[in-house]
């Protein structure tokens, strides 16, 4: 751009360049406001920053457990403030179950369900999990610790009217692992627990019919045993022995082979969006994506999303998963260490 159209374009209207910022992405618009003054008053403005914040923002966030913080109703933010900080900070709803922010690129929706909105099997029983408060680093107030059970299965649901329309988004479930875990192990001859995203919609026209769900499942990986190499050993055909449950059979061998599993999952660091998450401790595995469809939010998709980790056939007991939740976010946030 030479200087005459340079000097021409800071010429126009504030309105108008804010009107044409406003047409691009929130990262543009950070750009944006280097090129002049006139610029920068116009990429700050609350008319651009107004149309990057969701239309039920401040239904949101009428939801928030404190109301008294900046994000939630206390300061008199400008809408660039609220949406920098929806970014950085997630805000937390309804008691501490679920929480709510925003993708610094696109300005999507991102939602955490905290373990307490998550259905657990047997997660009221002290006997197999117990309830741990203000965990360093966690994000909720609760999360739930694993004590002792041989069948996992955790579920969460959310409705698609919360999330962006035409977006890809993935979940990811957020856990740690204690010092004196056991049975969590990708061992050879174990079957890893299967992870599926399932997207349910309402029926549709006069005839009441059902859509038929979509779905994808593959498995997941919770603990390596040596770092990496395990993550290329479930890469590999395996072939190992396996002694047989029924008693009848006594020393009974069966030689058994697993096939090469590609498109296995498996957990990396999370990033230090937490300010307490100093040792690391916290990781997250990608249990699925999907799609949300919809042309705009006047519009939203009606249906749920449903988010399943589950075993499949182990009963091997097992101690030491530390549950903080299932984080929902676009697929393109890169929100795990390199």
């Amino acid at each position: 751009m030479d200087r005459v159209a340079a000097a021409m374009i800071c010429r126009l209207p504030e309105e108008c360049v804010a009107h044409a910022i406003a047409m691009t992405t929130p990262g543009d618009a950070c750009h944006s406001s280097a090129v002049s003054p006139a610029f920068r008053a116009a990429a700050d403005s609350d008319a651009v920053w107004d149309r990057f914040l969701p239309r039920d923002y401040a239904a949101v966030l009428a939801r928030a457990d404190d109301h008294e913080d900046d994000a939630g109703g206390g300061r008199e933010y400008s809408k660039k403030e609220l949406f920098t900080r929806l970014c950085s900070s997630p805000v937390l709803l309804d008691g501490g179950t679920m929480s709510f922010g925003l993708e610094r690129r696109s300005g999507a929706k991102c939602w955490m369900l905290s373990a307490r909105a998550l259905n657990i099997v047997w997660g009221d029983d002290p006997a197999c999990w117990n309830w741990t408060a203000n965990l360093p680093g966690s994000r909720f107030p609760e999360v739930a610790e694993l004590v002792d059970v041989c069948w996992l299965e955790i579920t969460g649901k959310l409705q698609l009217s919360l999330l962006t329309p035409k977006t890809t988004y993935a979940a990811y479930l957020v856990f740690a692992i204690s010092d004196d875990s056991y049975g969590l192990e990708c061992n050879i001859g174990i079957l890893p627990p299967k992870a599926t995203t399932t997207i349910i919609l309402p029926s549709s026209g006069a005839t009441n019919t059902h859509k038929p769900p979509t779905s994808t499942e593959h498995t997941i990986c919770l603990q390596h045993l040596q770092g990496e190499e395990e993550a290329a050993a479930h890469r590999r055909r395996q072939e190992y022995v396996r002694w047989p449950r029924n008693k009848y059979y006594g020393m009974m061998r069966k030689k058994v082979t697993r096939e090469a599993d590609h498109d296995i999952k498996c957990p990396r660091r999370r990033a230090g969006d937490d300010d307490d998450d100093d040792d690391g401790r916290w990781l997250e595995v990608e249990l699925g994506e999907f799609v949300v469809g919809g042309e705009d939010e006047e519009e939203p998709l009606l249906g749920v999303l449903e988010v399943c980790v589950k075993e499949v056939e182990c009963r091997r007991w097992k101690r030491g998963l530390i549950v903080q939740g299932i984080d929902i976010r676009p697929k393109h946030t890169l929100a795990v260490a390199s």
